[in-house]
């Protein structure tokens, strides 16, 4: 609009196009609704082109952030093939360990391009592309080399992305949940962790968390109705928040999340995941399902199902069940829980840590977890390993035994999953016997402690068995087990469980290290030679850069 000037002529509030492609000055003589240099022309006076915004970039958008603007698409992520790529390599090494998805249907909707309509499976396929980059950074180079600067920033992408989306096409997925959602955040939880952002990975924990309880699906009720596909991804989606609440329990004294279930409605034994195969969950009928948890056994003609490695984990973590609260009211599996509080409140008469629980104002620690629950969290992670099917076994750590343990019809894809699953449930059992192994030695520090018997049969006072030289024994036998897996898995199968597998590794090796318990010459020579070993077999695996520095917070990958 023109405005008046001190000389008495009207000078337009902006150039008209004439004007402002000569840069000179748009004035308006009297009334005329055309400048003085367009009416001197003899052109039209028109203001129709664009105008760019005026004055300081806004502080709340920032310059560098170059998020897509309009429609999102998968291009603005990676390149299709990329993307392809990605997918390929979650279904054949990441799935085994996340199994969140339904691989028959999530082929089919990949295969017709369901993520450009579908915003809920594009967000899905935007969670899965960050999991897998995260989880196999070494193979950044080909999925985002061109593009992000290295994994985090790849994930951050992935993260903002699926945030542009849920506010587009879903503004209240946070108060209105639903499965797709909840499993989108878990999926996001271990992108993250993975790529060391640890405060987005325990903010999307938690937003998991809470997702599952609003919807109640650790209650048997709320599965009624259910399809047998959607009760198991849930169920699936249960577990994967239980290793998420495990984890976070073994390595911080104050936890970063909550509970995902209520102990008193909790069926434990319903929630166990149905091994049989993705292909059958959409076939069987619900009124042939035989088992009480709503599954058929599976078939023994054929191989075993991936989904076996799946819940054979499961049952690891179900050793060490009491982490997470004080009871379970709802009866977690009799084969695999503890005795209530035996965790806590078991320990030796004369050990001084005793009264701590009783003691008020006093919380528990890490230190009042006893060697006498250490050694029957031992017991059972020992039984539930031998109770293994044979192909998830270490027979005897020989690669020919194991073999005769494949399924004749077993494809060279199936049986390297096996192999990926097998090296996780292994390691992690004895990162799982090392982590307690380490709280509980904190009990250990006074000498008066060392009255405590430590062993069925072994008298308090007797040589060689006294709480701290168990100690150093339990050590040096979780590392000298942990060597001869490492020996036995393929350098391929330690790198397709991802960089956490890594830390676990370095986490057993560390306390080889611990200078504080008293040992002879003659042991402190056999801890440098495993830590030389642990120090080969991590300088071939660990890729990643020395500026991140992740937690082993999960076993899934």
């Amino acid at each position: 609009m023109p405005v008046a000037s001190r000389q008495g002529r009207r000078i337009a509030s902006k150039a008209c196009d004439t004007c402002r492609v000569r840069k000179v000055q748009c004035i308006f003589e009297g009334e005329s609704a055309a400048c003085r240099r367009c009416a001197d022309s003899r052109v039209d006076c028109t203001f129709l082109s664009d105008r760019k915004p005026r004055g300081p970039v806004a502080r709340r958008t920032p310059a560098n952030l170059n998020l897509p603007v309009g429609e999102l698409s998968i291009e603005h992520f990676c390149p299709k093939a990329t993307f392809r790529s990605i997918i390929d390599d979650f279904l054949q090494l990441v799935f085994p360990l996340l199994p969140l998805v339904h691989r028959p249907s999530f082929r089919t909707s990949i295969e017709s391009a369901a993520y450009t309509a579908d915003p809920a499976f594009f967000r899905l396929c935007l969670a899965i592309c960050a999991v897998t980059v995260a989880s196999i950074p070494r193979k950044f180079e080909e999925y985002g080399r061109d593009k992000y600067a290295d994994v985090g920033a790849m994930v951050d992408r992935a993260c903002h992305m699926v945030l542009l989306s849920r506010i587009a096409s879903e503004p209240e997925f946070q108060n209105q949940p639903t499965m797709a959602t909840m499993i989108v955040s878990i999926l996001l939880t271990m992108a993250s962790h993975y790529a060391g952002r640890a405060n987005q990975g325990w903010g999307y924990a938690s937003e998991a968390i809470q997702f599952f309880r609003t919807l109640e699906l650790y209650r048997k009720e709320r599965y009624e109705g259910l399809s047998l596909l959607d009760r198991e991804m849930c169920k699936r989606a249960f577990w994967m928040l239980y290793i998420i609440q495990i984890h976070d329990r073994l390595s911080f004294i104050i936890p970063h999340t909550g509970l995902s279930f209520d102990p008193l409605r909790t069926d434990w034994e319903f929630l166990l995941p149905c091994e049989i195969d993705d292909d059958d969950l959409v076939l069987q009928d619900h009124a042939s399902l035989q088992n009480s948890n709503g599954c058929d056994s599976p078939p023994t003609d054929r191989p075993l199902p991936v989904i076996s490695g799946f819940v054979a984990l499961v049952k690891v973590f179900l050793c060490v069940v009491d982490l997470l609260s004080d009871g379970f009211p709802g009866s977690p599996p009799q084969a695999y829980a503890m005795t209530l509080g035996t965790l806590r409140t078991q320990t030796c008469p004369n050990n001084p840590v005793d009264g701590i629980l009783n003691t008020p104002g006093i919380a528990p620690t890490k230190s009042t977890i006893s060697l006498s629950a250490l050694l029957r969290i031992i017991r059972k992670l020992q039984t539930t390993l031998e109770e293994l099917p044979p192909v998830l076994r270490i027979s005897s750590l020989d690669p020919q035994l194991q073999s005769n343990h494949t399924h004749p019809s077993m494809t060279s894809e199936l049986t390297n999953q096996f192999d990926i699953m097998r090296a996780n449930i292994h390691i992690t059992s004895l990162y799982i016997q090392s982590s307690i192994l380490e709280a509980c030695s904190n009990a250990f520090t006074n000498p008066q402690s060392d009255s405590c018997s430590v062993s069925p049969g072994a008298e308090p006072s007797s040589p060689g068995h006294t709480p701290r030289t168990q100690l150093w024994v339990f050590r040096k036998s979780i590392a000298r087990e942990l060597l001869e897996v490492l020996r036995f898995c393929s350098s391929r199968t330690l790198e397709a469980n991802g960089s956490s597998m890594i830390v676990k590794i370095r986490e057993i090796a560390a306390t080889l290290l611990d200078s504080d318990l008293e040992v002879k010459s003659d042991r402190e020579e056999q801890s440098r030679q495993y830590v030389a070993q642990f120090a080969d077999i991590l300088a071939n695996l660990d890729y990643m850069g020395q500026a991140t520095i992740i937690p082993p917070i999960f076993s899934g990958q």
